[in-house]
């Protein structure tokens, strides 16, 4: 099998595959040393049963325990071989099934053309302002470019070593289907830094300098001027099914604008998508951790469907939202995809930021920056 996997490899290998082979190569030989560490513990499981006679046997069981936490190491090695031989069979099967569809990509992909849909969709929708600044956008994408899109999304495969409903993809990806990595750089690198941000950041433009010069008031005469510099950030394609359900929080706190982009795949129910909630009491998140919200508090304001190319927005400055799925919806392998990222500030902006603060109000704003994904 694994000779099969190299041969294939050797045929026709992107560059993103060697790390990939490399792993395969580390793992294989994992598993003759699982042999070897299991031949050897049979050999002192004998060698205790003789020795037990003769009052020696402590000394053994202590090797035998430390032959047990190999062997569960190497077993989990195996495990992630299995994995990742999956995974190249996908990547390889997905490249030869999308290799036509990858020559109309280039067409699909005109800068032009995407950038004034996109332009054209964020002007047209309304900027809600209760109980958040929030957009509901539809049509986000021109169709074929949405149809490219999810087309794109890489086998089921490269989800399936993370823990279910918590199964991500970083965009762009280390490795993955040609087709994929094409149109989903494109998405992230042109399609959203290029023509959706500035848009977004257009938008918003009043609510977001109205929050920003709460925050920091020593940049309240110009709070999108210098230091502040906004870019996209956390990227990654989420995967969800049967039972998952995020309560009601707020993002990260750096994460000014939170973007979601929702991604059927056909004809897939509306149903389960974002809710946003109105908060009693609403105060100021105390870190830049995920901010965890008393269900308690909250009252549903909208609950924003799982439509095609379609993208919730949102700033991420009161209020809150969160999303569930229910133990019986149907079908039974259900798979939700949906691109998440947001807008904040670089790494640089933050620094200048947090430096315009008196000492008492920057440990709100201080800290290691976490996700409630990590």
């Amino acid at each position: 099998m694994f000779k099969q996997i190299r041969d294939t490899l050797q045929v026709a290998r992107p560059r993103s595959l060697t790390r990939m082979q490399k792993s395969l190569d580390d793992l294989i030989e994992g598993v003759r040393e699982l042999r070897s560490a299991a031949k050897e513990q049979r050999e002192w499981n004998r060698a205790i049963e003789l020795r037990q006679q003769r009052g020696d046997a402590a000394a053994l069981a202590t090797r035998l325990d430390e032959i047990n936490a190999r062997l569960d190491a190497l077993t989990a090695q195996v495990g992630m071989l299995t994995i990742r031989e999956a995974q190249l069979r996908a990547v390889a099967a997905t490249d030869a099934l999308l290799e036509e569809a990858a020559d109309q990509l280039p067409a699909i992909c005109d800068r032009a053309r995407v950038f004034d849909h996109v332009r054209q969709a964020v002007a047209r929708t309304p900027l809600q302002t209760d109980p958040l600044p929030f957009m509901v956008i539809r049509d986000v994408f021109p169709p074929d470019f949405y149809d490219a899109l999810v087309l794109g999304i890489p086998p089921y495969e490269l989800f399936a070593d993370k823990p279910r409903n918590k199964q991500q993809l970083k965009v762009p990806f280390e490795y993955g289907p040609a087709f994929s990595r094409t149109i989903w750089t494109f998405l992230v690198d042109v399609a959203l830094e290029g023509a959706f941000q500035p848009a977004i950041i257009e938008k918003f433009r009043e609510p977001l300098g109205r929050w920003i010069a709460h925050e920091f008031p020593a940049v309240a005469a110009n709070p999108l001027g210098p230091p502040m510099k906004l870019h996209s950030t956390d990227g990654r394609i989420l995967l969800r099914g049967r039972g998952y359900r995020i309560p009601p929080h707020r993002d990260p706190k750096w994460g000014f604008i939170t973007v979601l982009l929702y991604l059927p795949r056909g004809k897939e129910s509306e149903q389960w998508g974002t809710q946003i909630y109105s908060v009693d009491n609403d105060e100021t998140a105390n870190s830049i951790a995920p901010h965890w919200i008393d269900l308690e508090r909250c009252h549903l304001a909208l609950d924003v469907p799982f439509r095609r190319n379609s993208a919730l927005v949102f700033l991420n400055s009161h209020g809150a939202h969160g999303a569930y799925i229910p133990e019986d919806a149907e079908p039974a392998d259900l798979q939700r995809y949906i691109y998440q990222y947001r807008i904040g500030p670089t790494k640089a902006a933050i620094q200048s930021l947090v430096a315009t603060l008196p000492p008492e109000r920057r440990p709100l704003w201080e800290g290691k920056l976490v996700d409630y994904l990590a």
